[in-house]
């Protein structure tokens, strides 16, 4: 049986890898780094939960992983800040998204996937370039469209999860602090504005440092992110994750979906040709929403983000919005159509 090839130990080229593996597939994954998630800084993101459907547990059984194994938290609330306004509780029944933590350490989720595949017998190649002959590639994004600037940290303060909005602390996207266990992340993701060259991140923590939030001894990381669209069709070499714009253009979480697009691109090389294509229509289908979400997102004024954070503060159910919001349905169709070459891809 003709081995697989894989350019990236990322959480898509790891998914890719355990999904072969588990079908019978020999598979080789290089990675460039030592470790697996040694370019991740202990930062937290988010597993959302409101763009697929099923649960958390059996989205990772779907891919080939045990998510009993993997060490998260969910987040069923969290707070809503903009300058000069009242901040704004959101509270859910469901959680609005498990946290993981990024990185090579034991209990980091990066490292506790590499674990998974190991176990089943996934071989990995370190400190490597991937040959030119890779079947998949899963090495990143390779052109910048907004950009992540931030910080993490050891603390004692008690878990809390804070937003905020508004053009002082990330034009067109939206800044976040996070304490969990001891641990804590502050970033700012934003679309680059042209002439403007504020310190987001600065802004950040002196706007929590008002509130008696302090942060010391950080370290910090950066990141960016693309808006470009690959391909429809499934052709060799597959990219998957962020080489092949699999993510969530709205708020940046990719996570599942680069997820699902290593499956897809499992699926494929094993010949379940009719599997992988119904997965790939389902995941466009959802990028496309998200798409014209980010459209919507951008043209919003700051006192029209804290209006619509209002929303979700007044709501019984807020995650119901976010779900309904990634919709596909004829009229999503038709402004897909009509927006998706007038938006501009690369930053100002």
């Amino acid at each position: 049986m003709k081995k697989v090839y894989i350019a990236g130990g990322g959480i898509a080229g790891m998914s890719a890898g355990i999904c072969l593996k588990k079908k019978g597939i020999p598979v080789t994954i290089y990675e460039k780094s030592s470790k697996v998630g040694q370019n991740r800084h202990g930062d937290y993101e988010g597993l959302e939960n409101w763009i697929f459907n099923e649960s958390i547990s059996s989205f990772f059984s779907n891919i080939g992983f045990d998510y009993s194994q993997i060490q998260s938290s969910p987040v069923n609330s969290f707070m809503v800040h903009s300058i000069d306004k009242d901040p704004l509780l959101v509270e859910s029944k469901k959680p609005f998204f498990f946290l993981v933590k990024r990185g090579d350490k034991k209990n980091d989720f990066d490292s506790q996937l590499y674990q998974q595949c190991k176990r089943v017998g996934v071989d990995f190649v370190f400190n490597s370039n991937a040959p030119d002959s890779c079947d998949i590639i899963a090495t990143g994004t390779r052109r910048a469209s907004a950009y992540v600037h931030g910080s993490s940290f050891k603390t004692s303060q008690e878990n809390q999860v804070h937003l905020l909005l508004g053009s002082q602390f990330s034009p067109k996207g939206y800044a976040y602090l996070i304490i969990n266990n001891g641990y804590g992340t502050i970033a700012t993701a934003f679309k680059k504005v042209k002439n403007n060259n504020s310190n987001y991140l600065e802004n950040c923590k002196k706007y929590f440092r008002r509130l008696g939030i302090f942060i010391s001894n950080e370290e910090g990381f950066g990141s960016r992110g693309s808006f470009a669209f690959s391909s429809s069709r499934i052709k060799l070499p597959i990219q998957v994750g962020e080489a092949g714009g699999f993510q969530d253009y709205l708020f940046g979480f990719g996570i599942k979906m680069s997820m699902i697009s290593g499956l897809v691109a499992g699926l494929h090389m094993c010949g379940e040709i009719a599997n992988a294509k119904s997965l790939l229509i389902n995941i466009n289908k959802k990028k496309r929403i998200s798409f014209l979400n980010r459209i919507i997102y951008e043209k919003l004024s700051d006192d029209q983000m804290y209006f619509l954070a209002q929303k979700f503060s007044f709501s019984n159910n807020p995650l119901s919005i976010l779900e309904q919001a990634y919709k596909w349905n004829f009229r999503a169709a038709l402004t897909w159509i009509n927006s998706k070459r007038k938006y501009e891809i690369r930053p100002n």
